[in-house]
């Protein structure tokens, strides 16, 4: 069974990594997805949450299961201590609505990269699956406090500049040496 926590919640932290004007393609899925890093401090309220979403689940299994003695099998947690931050995984199939800091909406043409910082409103979801019980974070809505948006280069086209000739020059040659 799962067990949904109605209430959004939202956090504010910086892109580490970034899929939100497209979807992550790779292992034949599309998913739309940011990991945020957020000081250990600003993190508290939000893992909480997520412990007692999972607690709700462990609960809700042992009812189903009063008998069983084998440890129930726990899924990987949707966040990771750093140390002085933790770093929460978000996703969605979605495609969120992002807006930036004077609530104008971003397109679609625009790129977000990591060190955007942002505000991500989600919603935490409870699940007991094969892979055991967890809980996932889905990406509601984003709001771009600071935007760095990808350049020539960093987002797969060529870093390189036009070249108008077929030579290459090197250092320690007496003469550029031609292709």
């Amino acid at each position: 069974m799962t067990t949904n926590n109605d209430t959004l919640k939202t956090i504010y932290g910086t892109a580490k990594f970034s899929y939100l004007s497209q979807p992550d393609e790779a292992f034949g899925s599309s998913v739309y997805k940011v990991t945020l890093e957020v000081p250990k401090d600003k993190s508290q309220e939000h893992t909480k949450i997520i412990q007692e979403i999972i607690s709700k689940e462990v609960a809700e299994q042992h009812k189903l299961t009063p008998n069983a003695t084998a440890p129930l099998t726990r899924a990987p947690l949707p966040y990771k201590d750093e140390g002085e931050t933790i770093t929460f995984k978000f996703h969605s199939k979605f495609k969120p609505k992002v807006w930036d800091r004077n609530q104008k909406e971003i397109g679609a043409d625009v790129n977000i990269y990591k060190d955007s910082t942002m505000w991500v409103s989600y919603k935490a979801s409870g699940y007991n699956k094969s892979i055991g019980l967890g809980c996932t974070l889905y990406i509601q809505s984003v709001q771009i406090d600071n935007l760095v948006e990808g350049s020539e280069g960093a987002n797969g086209a060529c870093p390189f500049p036009k070249r108008e000739t077929n030579s290459v020059e090197f250092k320690n040659a007496k003469e550029p040496i031609s292709l």
